[in-house]
């Protein structure tokens, strides 16, 4: 991917909006380790457990009441949960918690037979309150691991099934909970998530040689413009757009959720079309997603006169949720474990905890205001949160698209090395081409480079017809204008 180097003292609006749409390099299957696995298993297990137990607050996903009947209101204990959460990363080192996590993991398991044994009651809700923390260790932990082990490739297929499977036990719920079985479903689910997540977290602490330290270095100034997306995109995503959905009591909730269900494989299919197969790049899918959450919120407003575009509402809602959650958690990704900053990382995460808090609250005091009122208010001041990010994306792109970080976007992994070295890398040149090709974007001639180097000047002609026939170019002005921009 060729990105341009932008003056930030004025806005060039040609190659802000070409940056969007320059090549990039795809992404594979094939890249997914096998030693990575037990990571990736433990980020979609625990999500699944979070989602059935707390999220999202709009109670528009799987939602099961195993935890209710226990605790009766949850909203002490997702607080709780939010707060343990937020505090882990900070007062400990990942190297150190992210192998413990099979502790907490025993502690959960032990927490979970013994509250099924006992039943509702006082000490129940004691084990609860010592199981939180530890369920917000391990969701942590793998989140942790998702930033700083997992490859690109496996950073954005993860995501895809964290996504997806949540919402595949949400859509098939209903069929579940009308049929008469012994033993809960979901009571023998959660049981086998607790186990398998016992043998992905004892492999991982057994090999923790891959989860490496974060670093005490700044990240630069213009990544953090990444976090207010972070905060509108789990806000509007996660929280407002269920909560919206929820308030809809004309059309049978099943209904609802079989249109927003399909909207979440719609948008998955086209993650899995625009970016892996035609790798189309971050800035236009999360504005693909930001496009479909206005025009879920717009709809909802007129199905006050038209109520079957309740439904048009939540598949616009599934598809933004799909693509913007995918998309948001791939782009820190990468930047994260590309800078190894303990402030970037701090930073990024105590906003998602407290965008889930504000965003909570936002959701109880609005439902407190007569359903009718509620559900415009809601829908007008999403509105305007959409609005005001389309108005400030050119400022977003400019900011995200003139980092070198963005250059790995679609590369297998992140990238240590210089700009240059790293996009020669992608065109498979040698460590002794990639040092001619450097000389000769500095204005050495073949004959000063064969001076330079000691080497024949048949060799060195042999390296630049190399060079040339790997980047598709026939002549040193192409090979200028092809690389200007990761000279310096």
């Amino acid at each position: 991917m060729v990105i341009g180097k932008i003056d930030l003292s004025k806005i060039d609006l040609k190659s802000i909006f070409e940056l969007p749409f320059q090549s990039a390099n795809k992404l594979s299957i094939k890249s997914i380790k096998r030693e990575h696995l037990p990571y990736i298993w433990g980020l979609v297990a625990s999500s699944i457990w979070l989602y059935a137990y707390f999220l999202p607050m709009g109670d528009f996903a799987l939602k099961v009441s195993l935890f209710e009947e226990i605790v009766g209101d949850t909203t002490f204990y997702f607080y709780f949960l939010l707060i343990s959460g937020s505090l882990i990363p900070l007062l400990f080192d990942g190297k150190k918690f992210v192998p413990a996590s099979f502790y907490s993991v025993m502690v959960s398991l032990g927490a979970f037979s013994a509250v099924s044994i006992l039943g509702p009651g006082i000490f129940a809700k004691i084990i609860m309150l010592v199981a939180v923390p530890c369920i917000a260790h391990i969701f942590i932990s793998h989140v942790y691991a998702f930033f700083m082990v997992l490859n690109n490739s496996e950073k954005l297929y993860s995501m895809i099934l964290v996504v997806l499977l949540p919402k595949v036990l949400m859509f098939v719920k209903p069929i579940l909970s009308n049929t008469q079985f012994f033993i809960h479903p979901f009571f023998i689910l959660i049981f086998f998530i607790m186990l398998s997540l016992g043998v992905s977290t004892y492999f991982i602490k057994s090999q923790a040689e891959p989860v490496p330290s974060f670093k005490k270095v700044k990240a630069p100034i213009k990544a953090y413009s990444l976090m207010p997306v972070i905060f509108i995109v789990f806000a509007l995503n996660d929280v407002i757009a269920p909560a919206t959905l929820q308030q809809i009591d004309n059309l049978a909730k099943s209904q609802m959720e079989s249109y927003y269900f399909g909207g979440i494989l719609l948008g998955l299919a086209l993650i899995l079309l625009l970016q892996t197969y035609f790798s189309m790049n971050l800035c236009i899918m999360l504005n693909l997603s930001f496009a479909f959450l206005a025009l879920g919120f717009v709809i909802d407003i007129v199905r006050i006169q038209y109520p079957n575009g309740a439904l048009g509402s939540a598949l616009c809602f599934g598809v933004a949720y799909s693509i913007g959650m995918v998309n948001i958690y791939y782009l820190a990704g990468f930047m994260i474990k590309k800078f190894q900053s303990i402030y970037f990382y701090l930073t990024g995460f105590l906003l998602s905890s407290l965008c889930y808090l504000v965003a909570s609250i936002f959701v109880k005091v609005f439902g407190q205001v007569e359903v009718f009122m509620s559900s415009i208010l809601m829908a007008l001041v999403s509105i305007c949160i959409v609005i005001l990010f389309f108005i400030l994306s050119p400022f977003f792109i400019q900011m995200l698209y003139s980092g070198e970080w963005i250059d790995d976007a679609y590369r297998e992994d992140i990238s240590q090395c210089s700009r240059l070295e790293a996009k020669l890398k992608d065109y498979k040149l040698t460590p002794a081409e990639m040092e001619v090709c450097r000389l000769l974007l500095e204005g050495y001639t073949l004959r000063q480079i064969s001076g330079m180097q000691s080497k024949a000047y048949a060799t060195i002609n042999t390296y630049c017809t190399s060079i040339y026939r790997k980047l598709n170019i026939n002549s040193r002005t192409e090979l200028l204008l092809m690389l200007q921009e990761y000279r310096n």
